[in-house]
Protein backbone atom coordinates (compact mmCIF):
# COMPACT_ATOMS: atom_id res chain seq x y z
CA UNK A 1 0.00 0.00 0.00
CA UNK A 2 2.99 2.51 0.92
CA UNK A 3 4.39 1.99 -2.82
CA UNK A 4 1.60 2.67 -4.80
CA UNK A 5 1.07 5.80 -2.77
CA UNK A 6 4.52 7.06 -3.58
CA UNK A 7 3.56 6.06 -7.04
CA UNK A 8 0.33 8.16 -6.92
CA UNK A 9 1.90 11.01 -5.02
CA UNK A 10 4.86 10.77 -8.48
CA UNK A 11 2.30 10.97 -10.84
CA UNK A 12 0.53 13.66 -9.77
CA UNK A 13 3.58 15.62 -9.61
CA UNK A 14 4.55 14.69 -12.88
CA UNK A 15 1.19 15.76 -14.34
CA UNK A 16 1.76 18.99 -12.49
CA UNK A 17 5.19 19.03 -14.35
CA UNK A 18 3.74 18.33 -18.04
CA UNK A 19 1.41 21.14 -17.07
CA UNK A 20 3.88 23.58 -16.58
CA UNK A 21 5.87 22.15 -19.73
CA UNK A 22 2.98 22.95 -21.90
CA UNK A 23 3.56 24.51 -24.95
CA UNK A 24 3.79 28.31 -24.32
CA UNK A 25 0.98 30.35 -25.86
CA UNK A 26 0.84 32.88 -28.73
CA UNK A 27 -0.43 35.79 -28.72
CA UNK A 28 -0.66 39.07 -30.94
CA UNK A 29 -0.27 41.55 -28.23
CA UNK A 30 -0.60 44.85 -31.12
CA UNK A 31 -2.10 44.92 -34.27
CA UNK A 32 -1.92 48.44 -35.93
CA UNK A 33 -5.29 47.32 -37.80
CA UNK A 34 -6.85 47.30 -34.47
CA UNK A 35 -5.45 49.23 -32.20
CA UNK A 36 -3.96 52.24 -33.99
CA UNK A 37 -0.79 53.28 -35.07
CA UNK A 38 2.52 52.55 -33.17
CA UNK A 39 4.43 56.03 -31.70
CA UNK A 40 6.44 57.73 -34.13
CA UNK A 41 8.37 59.60 -31.03
CA UNK A 42 11.53 57.97 -29.82
CA UNK A 43 10.90 59.88 -26.55
CA UNK A 44 7.82 58.34 -25.70
CA UNK A 45 6.84 55.29 -27.29
CA UNK A 46 4.26 52.49 -27.36
CA UNK A 47 4.67 49.93 -24.19
CA UNK A 48 4.21 46.95 -24.28
CA UNK A 49 4.77 44.14 -21.73
CA UNK A 50 5.46 40.36 -23.01
CA UNK A 51 4.71 37.41 -21.22
CA UNK A 52 5.19 33.77 -21.72
CA UNK A 53 5.32 32.13 -25.36
CA UNK A 54 5.21 33.84 -28.77
CA UNK A 55 4.05 37.91 -28.65
CA UNK A 56 3.31 39.17 -31.81
CA UNK A 57 3.63 42.73 -33.24
CA UNK A 58 1.90 43.48 -36.59
CA UNK A 59 2.43 46.86 -38.16
CA UNK A 60 3.19 49.05 -41.42
CA UNK A 61 5.62 51.58 -41.99
CA UNK A 62 5.09 54.18 -44.80
CA UNK A 63 8.47 56.21 -44.93
CA UNK A 64 9.72 59.46 -44.29
CA UNK A 65 8.62 61.49 -46.97
CA UNK A 66 4.95 60.11 -45.44
CA UNK A 67 5.71 61.25 -42.26
CA UNK A 68 5.55 57.64 -40.82
CA UNK A 69 9.10 56.31 -41.41
CA UNK A 70 9.88 54.95 -37.97
CA UNK A 71 7.51 52.76 -35.11
CA UNK A 72 9.02 53.06 -31.97
CA UNK A 73 8.21 50.21 -28.92
CA UNK A 74 8.97 49.63 -25.38
CA UNK A 75 8.92 46.17 -24.74
CA UNK A 76 9.08 44.88 -20.55
CA UNK A 77 10.47 41.62 -19.98
CA UNK A 78 9.21 40.45 -16.50
CA UNK A 79 11.25 39.12 -13.90
CA UNK A 80 11.85 35.82 -14.05
CA UNK A 81 11.78 35.36 -18.00
CA UNK A 82 14.10 35.98 -20.60
CA UNK A 83 13.51 37.20 -24.72
CA UNK A 84 14.91 33.91 -26.37
CA UNK A 85 14.25 35.74 -29.98
CA UNK A 86 13.10 38.10 -32.40
CA UNK A 87 11.73 36.91 -35.37
CA UNK A 88 11.15 38.43 -38.61
CA UNK A 89 8.18 36.28 -39.65
CA UNK A 90 6.36 38.69 -42.00
CA UNK A 91 7.81 41.28 -44.72
CA UNK A 92 5.69 42.73 -47.36
CA UNK A 93 7.03 45.96 -49.38
CA UNK A 94 8.33 47.06 -52.51
CA UNK A 95 11.45 48.16 -50.77
CA UNK A 96 13.63 44.79 -50.13
CA UNK A 97 14.85 45.57 -46.51
CA UNK A 98 13.98 47.82 -43.61
CA UNK A 99 15.63 48.75 -40.54
CA UNK A 100 15.18 47.60 -36.69
CA UNK A 101 17.24 48.06 -33.78
CA UNK A 102 17.29 48.88 -30.06
CA UNK A 103 18.65 50.32 -26.86
CA UNK A 104 18.45 49.53 -23.27
CA UNK A 105 15.53 51.66 -21.31
CA UNK A 106 11.95 52.83 -21.37
CA UNK A 107 12.84 55.68 -24.75
CA UNK A 108 15.46 55.97 -27.01
CA UNK A 109 17.35 59.08 -25.96
CA UNK A 110 20.06 59.26 -28.73
CA UNK A 111 20.60 59.69 -32.25
CA UNK A 112 18.72 56.85 -34.06
CA UNK A 113 20.93 57.43 -37.11
CA UNK A 114 24.41 56.77 -35.06
CA UNK A 115 25.66 53.19 -34.84
CA UNK A 116 26.59 53.85 -31.03
CA UNK A 117 22.76 54.63 -30.30
CA UNK A 118 21.79 50.43 -30.32
CA UNK A 119 22.64 47.89 -28.02
CA UNK A 120 22.30 45.86 -31.28
CA UNK A 121 20.58 46.45 -35.13
CA UNK A 122 20.11 44.54 -38.33
CA UNK A 123 18.28 45.00 -41.24
CA UNK A 124 15.11 42.91 -42.69
CA UNK A 125 13.31 42.06 -44.83
CA UNK A 126 13.45 39.85 -48.82
CA UNK A 127 16.54 40.75 -49.16
CA UNK A 128 18.54 42.48 -46.60
CA UNK A 129 22.09 43.44 -46.63
CA UNK A 130 23.70 42.41 -43.01
CA UNK A 131 27.53 42.58 -42.95
CA UNK A 132 28.07 42.60 -46.31
CA UNK A 133 25.73 39.61 -47.72
CA UNK A 134 22.32 39.77 -48.68
CA UNK A 135 18.94 37.43 -48.07
CA UNK A 136 15.39 37.02 -46.71
CA UNK A 137 14.45 37.61 -42.73
CA UNK A 138 11.36 36.10 -42.96
CA UNK A 139 10.75 33.18 -40.34
CA UNK A 140 14.50 34.23 -39.17
CA UNK A 141 15.74 34.96 -35.25
CA UNK A 142 17.28 38.58 -35.72
CA UNK A 143 18.51 38.41 -32.26
CA UNK A 144 22.20 36.30 -33.03
CA UNK A 145 22.38 39.19 -36.10
CA UNK A 146 21.71 42.10 -33.88
CA UNK A 147 24.63 40.85 -31.60
CA UNK A 148 27.35 39.94 -33.77
CA UNK A 149 29.50 42.77 -34.23
CA UNK A 150 30.43 41.98 -37.89
CA UNK A 151 26.74 42.90 -38.72
CA UNK A 152 25.87 45.39 -36.32
CA UNK A 153 28.75 47.27 -36.62
CA UNK A 154 29.44 50.33 -33.82
CA UNK A 155 26.68 49.09 -31.74
CA UNK A 156 27.43 49.16 -27.86
CA UNK A 157 26.47 45.25 -27.78
CA UNK A 158 24.52 42.55 -25.80
CA UNK A 159 24.95 38.61 -25.62
CA UNK A 160 20.80 36.95 -26.13
CA UNK A 161 18.78 36.22 -24.44
CA UNK A 162 17.55 39.53 -23.49
CA UNK A 163 17.17 39.82 -19.90
CA UNK A 164 14.36 41.23 -17.82
CA UNK A 165 13.94 44.76 -18.08
CA UNK A 166 12.96 47.31 -20.47
CA UNK A 167 14.39 47.66 -24.31
CA UNK A 168 12.98 50.24 -26.85
CA UNK A 169 12.86 49.02 -30.30
CA UNK A 170 12.53 50.81 -33.67
CA UNK A 171 11.29 49.77 -36.72
CA UNK A 172 11.95 51.62 -40.04
CA UNK A 173 11.91 52.06 -43.50
CA UNK A 174 12.83 55.04 -44.90
CA UNK A 175 11.95 55.15 -48.34
CA UNK A 176 8.17 55.91 -49.42
CA UNK A 177 7.24 52.96 -49.48
CA UNK A 178 4.70 50.92 -47.62
CA UNK A 179 5.71 48.55 -45.76
CA UNK A 180 3.47 45.72 -43.53
CA UNK A 181 5.64 43.64 -41.28
CA UNK A 182 5.23 41.27 -38.41
CA UNK A 183 7.28 40.30 -35.58
CA UNK A 184 7.30 37.80 -32.92
CA UNK A 185 9.04 38.23 -29.46
CA UNK A 186 9.93 34.40 -27.90
CA UNK A 187 9.63 34.57 -24.19
CA UNK A 188 10.25 31.87 -21.17
CA UNK A 189 10.86 31.77 -18.02
CA UNK A 190 14.39 31.10 -16.45
CA UNK A 191 14.88 27.44 -15.10
CA UNK A 192 14.22 27.50 -11.45
CA UNK A 193 15.53 24.15 -9.03
CA UNK A 194 11.91 23.02 -9.21
CA UNK A 195 12.35 22.38 -13.00
CA UNK A 196 15.71 20.44 -12.58
CA UNK A 197 13.65 18.48 -10.14
CA UNK A 198 10.85 18.13 -12.28
CA UNK A 199 12.91 16.99 -15.33
CA UNK A 200 14.85 14.71 -12.20
CA UNK A 201 11.44 13.04 -11.18
CA UNK A 202 10.11 12.17 -15.04
CA UNK A 203 13.61 10.57 -15.64
CA UNK A 204 13.30 8.66 -12.47
CA UNK A 205 9.34 7.44 -13.03
CA UNK A 206 10.71 6.24 -16.39
CA UNK A 207 13.43 4.36 -15.15
CA UNK A 208 11.06 2.75 -12.59
CA UNK A 209 8.65 1.86 -15.07
CA UNK A 210 11.49 0.16 -17.01
CA UNK A 211 12.88 -1.89 -14.22
CA UNK A 212 9.32 -3.10 -13.52
CA UNK A 213 8.90 -4.34 -17.18
CA UNK A 214 11.83 -5.54 -17.29
CA UNK A 215 11.67 -7.35 -14.28
CA UNK A 216 8.15 -8.65 -15.66
CA UNK A 217 10.23 -9.95 -18.26
CA UNK A 218 12.23 -11.94 -16.30
CA UNK A 219 9.35 -13.84 -14.29
CA UNK A 220 7.69 -14.85 -17.14
CA UNK A 221 10.92 -16.25 -19.06
CA UNK A 222 11.48 -18.72 -16.05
Amino acid sequence: MHSASVTKKSLFSVAVCALLAAAPAKAIIFDEAVSGDLSNNQAAPTALTLTAGSNSVIGVVNGFDNGDGQDWVSFTIPTGFVMTSYVNSKYVSFDEQGFTGFQVGSSFKDDPFVAGSYAGYAHFGTDADNGGGSGSTVGVDLLPLMANPSFSVGATGFTPPLAAGTYTFLIQQGNPVTTSYQFDMNVRSVPEPGSSLCLLGMGGLAILALRRRLGYLDRRIR
